[in-house]
């Protein structure tokens, strides 16, 4: 059987960082003598040296490649990665206390300390989603007790690495264009769940940062993610002929959405789809699009009589509380979900002559003159 393309290039940047980690492992000896510890330092100094180069020169494929062109990965990053992969790859556990994962990188008390910043949440490694915290329930206020592993993402594009695998050829900079609408929804789908995730960890119930005063703020790295996201969205955009035409963006441009309210309609759009629910509270819609309890409190807009979403028909609510629109549920209008998601049945009126129509409509300001 013909056994499957490898990267010589990927082997000899791992190869290099694991001799690195056994050269730190040697050099923690107390005994070790002062002629074998110069030797090895300089032989450190080389061997990083080369994996600069090396790194510097290696063209990553498929999934990493695009993260890499995001969040450009130093010699330090990349061992890090190293590290984690060989644990996940070689023990039961795969988790890592931050001061090790260190600690296998740099020969000091004081470098370890000094390059803690590494494993910060808007830090490279984790703004991109390549580490990220064993349990992410929890947020550390010290990343050396932190317990870190390689994400799913990075362990999948490690391995398409290891397989040869290649995205498609294409020059720098050049991103794939929309096929479809069903295309650009899925796309929106996940920056929703983006959105999804970082709501969770900021407002989590027990989250230990409201009992704390302190300057970490949940959510920084997947804010990152999220715009990297969005940056990666609008690319394949402006790379679709017609994209204008594709009824997600047109939806977004004939009523003037902002992003985060298109994240408030794909999430009814895909609750309804997964769990056959077309309800979520309003409280937990304004949530979802906030980054702290300071954007909770500005959002609150998005759900007040006037609001787009409203004005338009977008968006319909049903308070508890008369007045009192954060007390109840919303759901999408009808028109939009056929808009969105294509309707099956035949109707009088197309859904692209539906929209034109509700445009016109809320374009009337003031019927009075045509009775004159």
């Amino acid at each position: 059987m013909k056994s499957p393309r490898r990267s010589p290039e990927l082997r000899k940047l791992l190869s290099t960082c694991e001799d690195l980690q056994q050269i730190r492992t040697r050099l923690s000896d107390p005994e070790l003598a002062r002629e074998a510890r110069t030797r090895l330092r300089r032989q450190s100094q080389r061997k990083h040296d080369q994996l600069t180069r090396d790194l510097r020169a290696y063209q990553f494929r498929g999934p990493l490649a695009r993260v890499v062109q995001t969040f450009p990965l130093a010699p330090e990053h990349f061992q890090i990665l190293a590290v984690l992969l060989y644990r996940q790859t070689r023990c039961e556990d795969p988790a890592l206390q931050g001061r090790l994962v260190l600690a296998a990188i740099f020969e000091s008390a004081y470098d370890v300390l000094a390059r803690a910043d590494l494993l910060l949440p808007d830090a490279p490694l984790r703004a991109s989603g390549l580490v990220v915290l064993e349990d992410d329930e929890e947020n550390p206020d010290d990343v050396l007790e932190a317990r870190f592993v390689l994400s799913e993402e990075a362990l999948d594009g490690f391995r398409q690495e290891v397989a040869g695998r290649r995205s498609a050829a294409r020059r720098p900079g050049r991103h794939d264009p929309y096929a479809s609408n069903r295309e650009l929804l899925v796309d929106l789908h996940v920056i929703q769940n983006l959105y999804q995730q970082r709501s969770d960890r900021v407002f989590s119930h027990d989250r230990w940062h409201r009992l704390h005063n302190t300057t970490y703020r949940p959510g920084r790295s997947l804010s990152m993610r999220i715009e990297a996201a969005w940056t990666r969205l609008r690319a394949r955009l402006e790379a679709t002929e017609n994209a204008a035409k594709l009824p997600a963006m047109r939806l977004m441009r004939e009523y003037a959405l902002t992003e985060e309210e298109m994240v408030i309609i794909i999430h009814l759009l895909f609750k309804e789809l997964y769990e056959g629910s077309a309800y979520a509270d309003v409280a937990d819609l304004l949530k979802l699009i906030s980054r702290s309890e300071t954007d909770l409190i500005q959002n609150r807009r998005i759900a007040a009589e006037g609001s787009s979403l409203l004005k338009h028909d977008i968006l319909r609510l049903e308070p508890m509380i008369e007045g009192r629109s954060l007390t109840g549920e919303s759901s999408l209008a009808d028109w939009v979900v056929n808009y969105l998601f294509g309707s099956n049945v035949v109707e009088d009126i197309r859904a692209d002559e539906r929209i034109d129509w509700h445009v016109y409509l809320h374009q009337l300001e003031d019927t009075s003159g045509f009775y004159r």
